[in-house]
């Protein structure tokens, strides 16, 4: 397996980080990852399995940090006539909506890199991410879509009824004072700082991060019905962002998802959230997939 350091440019300017993992011979074929909420290219240990036993057998893997990385970041951006700024980014300030520019970003770059034959994967948030994308931009680069753990942010919000509606006030009125930018007194699940800007772009009335919708019985996940590649989606049964049965999450998903050619889905048996202990099934799982799609 051979590693190397990528920096890749945005559309708007900003320079992400990530490493492409490549098998000894070269290869067409290879996996593009979306982290989740806060997260990077690097921690999961499940991403290390999926490096080893995709690159085994003779597939690239690229994992890269989007401009959601961790709770608070600096990222490098290229100004008009190529000075260099720092942007505060970093999941406290992300908007959903951008990540768009980060995943076309990273698909753009592996297309000038000789791959041809791209998945795409997330996991958590990375998960309405990608299937954000590929309803935005139907791009037909994307031979695949991979959900790991796809996640209802929103449901898990909302399901605290009386901490979500102190959250949204406080974030509305801030907003509404012009002070977007500023983190709201509490941490969402006494874990994630977020601006008022942020909470408002991923849990308000409009937010697109509502993909998998669960939470609301009648919701019928509009966006995955706008994808057309083939869809597969994993996770285990002790997944604590579930907010409905593991079954039910599966079913939703593949009855919503009317335009693809193909739905697969697989539980991975007493898997967690971040697949400990089951790092190589889950690598196993996604090569299979990848093989025959």
């Amino acid at each position: 397996m051979k590693t190397s350091l990528h920096r890749i440019l945005t559309k708007d300017n900003l320079e992400l980080v990530g490493l492409l993992y490549e098998p000894e011979e070269k290869t067409s074929k290879i996996l593009v990852h979306v982290h989740g909420m806060a997260g990077n290219f690097y921690e999961n240990r499940f991403l290390d399995a999926l490096a080893k036993t995709l690159t085994d057998n003779g597939i690239a893997f690229f994992a890269f940090n989007n401009r959601g990385c961790e709770s608070l970041k600096y990222l490098t951006k290229t100004l008009p006539g190529g000075k260099k700024e720092y942007v505060r980014a970093g999941n406290s300030y992300e908007k959903f909506e951008d990540s768009l520019l980060d995943i076309q970003g990273a698909i753009d770059a592996v297309s000038l890199w000789g791959f041809n034959d791209i998945h795409l994967s997330g996991h958590s948030l990375g998960s309405p991410k990608v299937s954000y994308y590929l309803s935005q931009t139907q791009d037909k680069r994307v031979a695949s879509l991979i959900l790991l753990s796809p996640s209802d942010m929103l449901g898990l919000v909302r399901d605290e009824k009386e901490t979500f509606e102190r959250d949204i006030n406080e974030a509305r009125t801030l907003v509404k004072a012009g002070k977007g930018e500023e983190l709201l007194s509490h941490e969402i699940w006494d874990e994630c700082p977020l601006s008022a800007n942020t909470y408002l772009s991923l849990f308000g009335d409009d937010s697109p991060v509502a993909i998998f919708n669960f939470f609301d019985p009648n919701f019928k996940l509009p966006v995955l019905g706008t994808i057309t590649q083939p869809i597969f989606v994993t996770m285990g049964r002790e997944d604590d962002c579930l907010t409905v049965s593991i079954e039910e999450t599966m079913e939703r998903i593949t009855k919503a998802s009317t335009q693809s050619s193909h739905v697969e889905t697989k539980i991975l048996g007493d898997a967690n959230h971040g697949y400990i202990g089951f790092e190589d099934d889950l690598a196993q799982t996604v090569l299979t997939w990848i093989q025959k799609t």
